[in-house]
């Protein structure tokens, strides 16, 4: 087995796993899970003892089928196997890419694209007829915002592969077939078993993605040729900060940067910054559309900081504290990845338990936000649990931890997450919003949780700001 202890220990089967996986583990209180030959441990009681004081131990990343046909055969950061290699390309997101100052870099940029996204609601609906479809508006947000943090700019569905492939679409199946369930990455034998295709969708969307990320890439070359002086001037986005280390004689970096390395890491950031943040400002608002009094709140407290005569800014969000807490408690409920991917590198004992070389360990993040020993009425959604308390989401706190800790935390973690609390402070100053009937809640299946059902909803224009869309 693959945990040997006095609780539970059961045996599973690739269907137990392939319907919503986090919350079956949950439901059953299942400690470890031995699969086939390859042996496959779940846990949520126990992330701190694996995942802190065994972080090194399990520091690695399991070999599977997004690794290698979606991310150059594991050389990107998220799925890349620990070792020198990973540390190099940690240390680049890290110190050049995912700084708080390159961070503060792009303040504009979220600014702008969220006004234009509060112009496009409001387009939409009619002035507060109709309602609108908030996952297509939160999407494109998201989407815009990284594109022009990384690429400089946005894209439309026409210029890519001749527009037979939507960009939207391409990001959409990229984000699918990185999360999809295959039977390979648990039963190795069954590693030629591709009943549902995800593997030669893989294959087919990873060549649509190279071809845009080469021309991306040579569209960056070309115009740093033909425009140098202006250049100096411009901000520069992550590709060119990836050509600056290409180009550098700098001996920051132990390893020379290949265009290789750049396409991994922009399909890190295509499909972790997109879908990530996305997702989580779609649930915020489904929980907020059902417990309107919670918007209600926020929506004071935001009047209290920024008054309703003008758009909030960055600068205004540390000073809400209620919005934090909200989006804290959309964390909780809704982790945009539920199971956290790891691999023992060594044999070792944890709380008793016997763990071999190369178990891969999944963590439970969806199931410790909704622990009963953890959380008072984890079911319900109450922001107030966060008021007047000092956790957090970036990795410390082992009760919340949506972004991962320690050594695979996500290096993305403050970008991301400024992205939330804007787009979300946003849409709840400037509109009301009613639904009708239900909202529901259903999640979609698979080994991430984004919402089944988009929600549409009616906003109502609440500043006395006049849709002064400029200011």
């Amino acid at each position: 087995m693959a945990a040997r202890r006095k609780s539970s220990s059961v045996g599973g089967s690739s269907s137990s796993i392939s319907r919503r996986p986090c919350e079956e583990i949950w439901e059953y209180n299942v400690s470890a899970l031995w699969l086939s030959s390859h042996r496959c441990g779940f846990f949520s009681g126990l992330a701190k003892e694996f995942l802190k004081t065994h972080d090194l131990a399990f520091a690695n990343r399991p070999v599977i089928a997004a690794g290698k046909y979606m991310a150059y055969d594991h050389r990107d950061v998220v799925f890349a196997r620990y070792g020198e290699y990973w540390r190099q390309m940690r240390k680049l997101c890290t110190i050049e890419l995912f700084t708080a100052k390159k961070t503060e870099s792009f303040k504009s940029v979220r600014e702008e694209e969220v006004l234009k996204m509060v112009r496009s609601i409001w387009k939409e609906s009619g002035e507060g007829i109709q309602c609108v479809d908030v996952r297509r508006s939160v999407s494109s947000i998201a989407q815009n915002i990284v594109c022009r943090m990384f690429a400089g700019r946005t894209f439309s569905d026409d210029e890519l592969n001749g527009g037979c492939t939507g960009f939207k679409d391409m990001v959409s199946e990229i984000a699918a077939v990185t999360g999809a369930f295959v039977i390979g990455d648990y039963f190795p034998f069954l590693e030629w078993f591709d009943l549902e295709g995800i593997r030669r969708r893989m294959r087919v969307v990873h060549k649509i993605y190279d071809e845009f990320a080469e021309k991306l890439i040579d569209e960056h070359i070309n115009r740093r040729r033909a425009k140098a002086e202006e250049e100096c001037n411009r901000v520069k986005d992550m590709v060119d900060i990836l050509l600056d280390m290409a180009e550098s004689e700098r001996q920051s970096m132990e390893m020379k940067i290949t265009r290789v390395h750049m396409k991994a890491i922009i399909l890190d950031i295509l499909s972790a910054g997109i879908e990530t943040s996305s997702t989580t400002i779609e649930w915020a608002m489904s929980e907020l559309l059902r417990n309107p009094h919670v918007m209600v709140k926020a929506q004071q407290e935001i009047d209290l900081v920024v008054g309703k005569h003008r758009f909030i800014k960055e600068s205004d969000v540390i000073r809400c504290e209620y919005l934090q807490c909200i989006v804290k408690e959309t964390f909780r409920l809704h982790p945009p990845v539920p199971l956290l991917r790891h691999e023992s590198m060594e044999e070792c004992n944890v709380d008793g338990y016997y763990i071999p070389l190369k178990t891969m360990l999944l963590v439970n993040v969806w199931a410790i936000g909704r622990h009963e020993s953890v959380w008072e009425d984890p079911l319900q959604f109450k922001p107030e649990r966060f008021l007047r308390n000092t956790m957090d989401v970036k990795g410390q706190d082992f009760e919340l931890i949506p972004f991962g800790t320690g050594r695979r935390m996500c290096p993305g973690l403050l970008m991301g997450l400024t992205v939330v609390e804007l787009t979300l402070a946003q849409l709840i100053h400037c509109f009301d919003w009613s639904v009708d009937g239900e909202v529901n809640m259903d999640e979609f299946s698979g080994l991430t949780v984004p919402k089944k059902y988009p929600i549409y909803s009616r906003p109502s224009w609440r500043l006395t700001t006049k849709h002064n869309f400029n200011v």
